[in-house]
């Protein structure tokens, strides 16, 4: 579960409680009769009142933290796949089989990705649009420089600079879905 998806179940939530609240109030208030027999159900049905929300509340919880989970994990596969393809850029005249294992390295984060994010504008006759096409472009800039002795050292630069640009791009992205704080004491020399 996406943080807008928590923070309008969350709100939803605290709406609920407040208008539970609220009718609590005016019963008691404007429940004239001797017994007051209406603020009387309603007290006695806040148990129930108090639990379903609190239910969904708990469930929503513990989708958010497996939603996170999944995106570090992601994260790791995706970096992993990227470096992969920015070491291939790096060898002389690259072996089928190195080409071979960064692209089924990066097909694999492709589809860890559409295993955890749904394609844009996904319906059930409509397929979309996949919500990182940088990495599909990384992916596609490793099978355009190919393998062997035809892979020149400029086409590798050329390539590692298009890898290295388009994963700027999508780690910028990507990051955005995680919640990310700014450490309490971090080591940096810029930092005075």
């Amino acid at each position: 579960m996406n943080a807008r998806t928590f923070r309008r179940n969350v709100l939803t939530v605290i709406a609920f409680y407040a208008l539970v609240t609220t009718a609590l109030v005016l019963a008691r208030q404007l429940d004239a009769t001797k017994h007051e027999h209406v603020y009387a159900t309603l007290k006695d049905a806040i148990p129930m009142l108090i639990a379903i929300p609190a239910a969904w509340l708990g469930y929503c919880l513990q989708r958010r933290q497996s939603y996170l989970k999944d995106v570090r994990d992601l994260w790791s596969k995706l970096v992993a796949a990227v470096q992969e393809a920015i070491q291939y850029t790096h060898l002389h005249s690259p072996p089928q089989a190195d080409f071979a294992k960064v692209c089924k390295t990066l097909s694999i984060a492709i589809e860890e990705l559409r295993a955890v994010f749904a394609n844009i504008g996904e319906r059930q006759k409509a397929a979309g649009l996949f919500p990182f096409e940088k990495l599909k472009t990384i992916q596609s800039t490793i099978t355009t420089l190919g393998f062997g002795e035809g892979v020149t050292p400029q086409m590798a630069r050329d390539a590692r600079a298009e890898i290295v640009g388009n994963w700027k791009l999508l780690r910028g992205h990507f990051l955005s879905e995680l919640e990310r704080g700014v450490p309490a004491k971090p080591d940096s020399p810029f930092l005075k």
